[in-house]
C-alpha cells in the first residue's frame, strides 16, 4: 500500500472522529516540516500521529519503512522510538486477530473456447465519452456450444454477426461482472455457429464512459487510456495470446500510443501487435510525449505527459539497465526487442504485459525504480495463469525479482527496509495454497508470502545454488506449483522440496 492510498484512507475514514486534528493533518503536517527541512516539527506531528491513531493505523508502519523521505531521520533515536512503537501497534493487534483464509480450489479448462486475433476498428469522441467499435475475432469455438466475455456494462451492442448472419447471443448488463478485475463489467455470451469450431464473429457496438470508475482507466480531455480493466473490447478469461490490430480515429490534436507499435497514416492511428497478448491498451492525450533509446540491438521507449523531459531519460536507463541485470541473473533472455514504458499521470499502481509496462508517477524516483524492478520481473515470470492462487509464480517470483534488485543496486539499509517490510506484510498473512484470488487477503499472500519463500530459500540452500535453481524454472517456463516442487526435488533434493510445500501452506 503506497503513502498516498494511506493518507486517503485515514482522511476518509478518521475525519469524523470528533479530534480536533485527523491523522491525515499529522501526516501532511509532517510531511511539509519534513520537506521544510525543520526535524523536531516533522517528528512532533509524527509523534501525534502514533499517539492518537497509531493503534487504528499500525499497518502504516510499512509505509514509514520504506518511504524514501523519512530515510534521513533514520539514524535519529527518535525515528527508532517511533518505529518501535507502530511495530509493536501492529503486532498487537495483528496476534488478537484469527487469520482470515479463504480458499478456492480453481479447475483449469484445458480445451475452452479462446480468441485467436482481433481486428479492430475504434472511434473514439473524448469530448462524449463515448468509444464506437467496429471488431471482427477470429473464435475457435473448440466444439462448445457457446462462448463467454466480458464487456463494458454500459455497451449499447448493435450487432454480433458471423458470415454476414447474426449470431444469437445475451448481454445481461444488470448481472455481476464475471470478471473479479472488471468491476463495470457485463457478462455476453455468443452461441456458436452450427460447426462449433474456427470461425469470424463481426461484432459492433458503442460504449459511453459516463460513469468510468475503473483502475488504469480514464476518458478524460487530458488523458484516455483503455485496457482491459474496462473492457472496452470483448474479454475472453481464457485467450492469453491473441494478437491484434486496432486502428484508432480520435478528435482533432490528440497523439495515440499503446501496448504495440502504433504509427500514424493519415488521419487515423495504427497499432500492430504482432505478439501474444490479453490485454490492447490504447493511449491518447494532447500533450502526450515520447522518448526512445537503443542498447544492444533493442528499443526502449518511454511515453508520457506531465513528466519531465529529463525524468524520462532516466527512466530509459533504468528500464536498460534492469533488464540487462535480470538477463545475466536468470540467465535467458526475454525474446522483445523493443519494450515501452507508459508514465501514466492518474491513479496509482502499475501493470506488465508482453513488451509494456504502465506505471502511474509524477517524477522518477525510488518508488519509479521499485516499480521497474517489479513489473520487468514479469517479463520472465508471467507464465502461470493469472484467476487463481497458481499466480503466486508470477507475483510473489516478480517481487523477488525486485528485492534482489534492490539488494544489488541500493544500500544495504535501503534493502533492509524493503525485507522486514515484506516479512512485516507476510507476518499475518493466509497460506499461498489454494487461496482465494478474488478475496483481499490474496495479495500478501501471493506477493509477500511468495517473495519471502524464495528469499528464504536462497538464504537456506545458498545463493549461487539458488539461483541455478532459478535459472531452470525460467528456462523450463514452468507454470504450475506442481512443476515447481517437482522439479525442486529433482535439482535440490526431497528435503527442500517438502520445505518449499510447507511454506506455501503454512
Amino acid at each position: 500500500m503506497n503513502k498516498q492510498t494511506i493518507i486517503t484512507i485515514l482522511f476518509a475514514l478518521v475525519a469524523m472522529t470528533g479530534q480536533g486534528q485527523t491523522a491525515n493533518d499529522y501526516w501532511i503536517a509532517a510531511d511539509k516540516a519534513l520537506a521544510a527541512g525543520n526535524t523536531d516539527s516533522t517528528f512532533y506531528y509524527l509523534n501525534l500521529f502514533r499517539e492518537h491513531f497509531g493503534r487504528q493505523y499500525a499497518a502504516a508502519y510499512t509505509t514509514f519503512l520504506t518511504d524514501e523521505d523519512y530515510r534521513i531521520l533514520h539514524n535519529d533515536a527518535r525515528w527508532t522510538a517511533f518505529m518501535d512503537s507502530m511495530r509493536t501497534y501492529k503486532h498487537e493487534a495483528e496476534d488478537k486477530q484469527e487469520i482470515a483464509y479463504p480458499r478456492k480450489t480453481v479447475v483449469e479448462d484445458f480445451n475452452a473456447p479462446i480468441v485467436n486475433r482481433y481486428d479492430i476498428h475504434l472511434d473514439i469522441d473524448v469530448e462524449k465519452k463515448t468509444l464506437d467499435v467496429t471488431a471482427t475475432a477470429q473464435i475457435d469455438f473448440k466444439g462448445r456450444e457457446s462462448m463467454d466475455f466480458t464487456l463494458w456494462r454500459y455497451s449499447v451492442i448493435n450487432h454480433i454477426r458471423c458470415k454476414k448472419k447474426d449470431l444469437a447471443y445475451t448481454f445481461d448488463t444488470t448481472a455481476k461482472s464475471p470478471n473479479q478485475y472488471i468491476r463495470q463489467g457485463a457478462p455476453l455470451r455468443l452461441s456458436a455457429p452450427k460447426s462449433k469450431g474456427k470461425c469470424e464473429i463481426s461484432l459492433e457496438y458503442t460504449c459511453n464512459f459516463d460513469s468510468l470508475d475503473s483502475w488504469m482507466s480514464s476518458m478524460e480531455k487530458d488523458w484516455v487510456q483503455l485496457g482491459y480493466y474496462m473492457a472496452w473490447f470483448p474479454i475472453n478469461s481464457d485467450s492469453r495470446d491473441f494478437t491484434a490490430n486496432v486502428s484508432v480515429s480520435i478528435n482533432d490534436n490528440y497523439t495515440v500510443s499503446g501496448s504495440g507499435i502504433v504509427e500514424r497514416l493519415g488521419n487515423e492511428w495504427k497499432m500492430l501487435q504482432p505478439w501474444g497478448s490479453f490485454d490492447l491498451q490504447i493511449v491518447a492525450s494532447p500533450n502526450l510525449k515520447s522518448k526512445k533509446m537503443t542498447s544492444n540491438g533493442r528499443t526502449f521507449e518511454v511515453v508520457y505527459t506531465n513528466f519531465a523531459d529529463a525524468d524520462a531519460d532516466s527512466a530509459l536507463v533504468a528500464c536498460d539497465k534492469a533488464l540487462r541485470f535480470y538477463t545475466k541473473l536468470f540467465k535467458t533472455n526475454p525474446s522483445n526487442n523493443y519494450i515501452k514504458f507508459l508514465v501514466v499521470p492518474s491513479r496509482g499502481g502499475g501493470i506488465s504485459r508482453k513488451n509494456f509496462i504502465a506505471y502511474a508517477a509524477r517524477h522518477f524516483n525510488e518508488n519509479f525504480k521499485t516499480a521497474i524492478g517489479h513489473e520487468m520481473g514479469h517479463f520472465w515470470w508471467d507464465k502461470a495463469p493469472t484467476f487463481c492462487w497458481e499466480d503466486w509464480l508470477n507475483e510473489g517470483f516478480a517481487e523477488f525479482s525486485m528485492l534482489w534488485y534492490i539488494k544489488c543496486h541500493f544500500s544495504e539499509h535501503i534493502f533492509d527496509c524493503y525485507l522486514e517490510a515484506c516479512r512485516e506484510n507476510a507476518r499475518h498473512a493466509c497460506p499461498i495454497y489454494e487461496v482465494d484470488r478474488d478475496a483481499p487477503e490474496a495479495y500478501d499472500a501471493l506477493y509477500n508470502k511468495g517473495a519471502l519463500l524464495l528469499y528464504d530459500l536462497s538464504q537456506k540452500v545458498g545463493v549461487e545454488k539458488f539461483f541455478g535453481f532459478i535459472q531452470g524454472v525460467a528456462e523450463h517456463e514452468i507454470s504450475s506449483t506442481g512443476q515447481l516442487l517437482k522439479y525442486a526435488e529433482d535439482t535440490l533434493g526431497h528435503d527442500v522440496k517438502e520445505w518449499i510445500e510447507d511454506r506455501i501452506k503454512s
